[in-house]
């Protein structure tokens, strides 16, 4: 089975990054967070693309001249097209279901992802398996991943109120609304803003051995600035 797993992006330079977390710990903190979860995400994917052939990453990014401007080169690179999320959300998994048998959207709000919890996924995406969707819910409401074997139309993603307590709730019910199934994956947390960045702390020093060299990485900077961003 092949599986694309697009990666929804932003351009520093071309588009505001962590703006909820920029108003709690400055741009320049935030950036630097950014590039570090984008590097903590680009790590994950290599090693499930080296252990899965058939799993095929790329960056969509928001921002037309994105695609030039990424500062990872790592993955195929394309821009998302216009749009609010939910228009964005639909054309690219559109877009990927045309040339592979199931697509994953992912951000890059959840560094702490480990390989194994993206290959389970692809696994459930199976064309043995009874869902068609399979979701990774968020600790604050939302979804970290959305994977799909079949198309649902334009509707469906926009009906959806995006970056609320209610979002997965509702998308999930649109989404059976229209006769597809859905199973759930792993839970877990979004680093949105400066409160989460205690919480994913945590998260990474109890992986221990576990963390992938970049994610190592992320929680040195983190440990290097709490004591900053504490005051």
């Amino acid at each position: 089975m092949k599986c694309a797993i697009a990666v929804f992006a932003k351009t520093i330079g071309l588009s505001p990054v962590k703006t909820r977390l920029a108003a709690g710990i400055g741009q320049t903190k935030a950036e630097e967070f950014y590039r570090l979860s984008v590097s903590c995400i680009e790590a994950v994917l290599q090693k499930v693309a080296a252990e899965n052939s058939y799993t095929f990453p790329h960056w969509v990014l928001a921002e037309e001249e994105g695609p030039a401007r990424f500062e990872s080169k790592s993955f195929p690179a394309s821009w998302t097209g216009n749009g609010r999320l939910g228009d964005r959300l639909a054309k690219v998994s559109q877009r990927f279901l045309k040339n592979h048998d199931a697509v994953i959207l992912v951000g890059t709000d959840s560094p702490q992802m480990a390989p194994n919890q993206i290959l389970e996924i692809v696994g459930e995406l199976g064309n043995n398996r009874p869902n068609q969707h399979v979701v990774g819910p968020a600790t604050d409401g939302g979804f970290w991943l959305w994977g799909s074997r079949e198309a649902m139309p334009l509707e469906v993603w926009q009906n959806v109120a995006y970056s609320a307590e209610t979002t997965l709730e509702e998308l999930i019910k649109a989404t059976k609304d229209h006769g597809h199934s859905v199973s759930m994956g792993h839970e877990l947390q979004d680093v949105d803003v400066f409160e989460d960045l205690a919480t994913l702390q945590l998260t990474l020093e109890q992986k221990g051995s576990d963390l992938l060299s970049a994610q190592a990485n992320l929680l040195k900077w983190l440990q290097e600035n709490t004591s900053t961003f504490q005051g």
